[in-house]
């Protein structure tokens, strides 16, 4: 089964840290798992500190290979991030991401086309085009 792991690179893990050492991890690890067939009503067994996502195949610019584990690329991060932080969280760390040199606006704009409805979108594309302006 591929693994994509989603949130990883924003929180460090992309070292591919066995099981054991996600303790020291307060929050769980999620991750994004290409949809299956698998009745949702009798998903597989969770692992202890790890949400698992069950998305469509990600494109393959979203997609990078770190210390051998597939990651969700720095632009496909921060757009699924928006799911799960206030907009001044998300803001915060579009601008740490580009201080860092690790945002690209051309793959965040392709990244952005690529993605499915969801509800935090709007907010997404209003952090987007602030934080365009600011780096403009």
């Amino acid at each position: 089964m591929s693994l994509f792991a989603a949130f990883a690179s924003a929180r460090g893990v992309n070292s591919g840290a066995p099981a054991p050492l996600l303790d020291m991890f307060p929050d769980p690890i999620h991750i994004a798992v290409p949809a299956s067939d698998h009745d949702p009503r009798n998903p597989p067994p969770a692992l202890p500190g790890v949400v698992v996502h069950y998305v469509p195949d990600l494109h393959p610019d979203d997609v990078e290979v770190v210390r051998g584990l597939r990651v969700t690329s720095v632009e496909r991060t921060l757009i699924d991030l928006a799911e799960e932080m206030s907009r001044e969280e998300l803001l915060a760390t579009f601008r740490r991401a580009w201080k860092m040199g690790l945002l690209d606006l051309g793959r965040l704009r392709a990244s952005r086309g690529r993605v499915e409805w969801r509800p935090s979108l709007a907010m997404l594309d209003e952090v987007i085009l602030e934080f365009t302006h600011e780096v403009s």
